[in-house]
This record gives structure tokens, sequence and C-alpha cells, in this order.
């Protein structure tokens, strides 16, 4: 399921999670955290291993909607 989100001050649209996203998250973790602009996120998944390998991929929705919420992205 693709979630899309718009942004509020000039109504440009994105996508925010893909169909595969945790499994994208499982297989290369920081790097995927990176491409998303999330450093923070990244930084934290090298350090824990990406989340002990499951803890990340399962939060993942949760984890990049909230981060986009709070960049004032509404999601469609």
């Amino acid at each position: 399921m693709v979630i899309r989100a718009t942004w509020a001050f000039n109504g440009q649209e994105k996508i925010i999670l893909g169909n595969w996203h945790s499994l994208w998250c499982l297989l290369f973790g920081p790097l995927y955290y990176l491409f998303k602009g999330m450093f923070l996120w990244s930084i934290l998944s090298l350090l824990t291993a990406n989340g002990l390998w499951i803890g990340f991929p399962l939060y993942n929705r949760a984890i990049v909607t909230r981060h986009f919420h709070k960049k004032g992205w509404v999601q469609e």
C-alpha cells in the first residue's frame, strides 16, 4: 500500500512509503533512512544494527509517517 502526502505550504505531493518499505528498511537500514532524509534515524539504525534486525522494519511505517507529519506533510 502506497502512502502519499501533500505539503500544506505549496501543495507538493510525494510518496512517503512504497509497497516494500519494510523490506528495504530491513536490507539497507541506515541507507534507507538517509535516502528518506532522516539523518538521526540513520545514525540510530547504524548504532543498533538496524534495531537488532527486526525492530525498525516492524515500526518503519510509524517512524516515517511521524517524521513527515512533523515536517508539515499531510497524509492523504
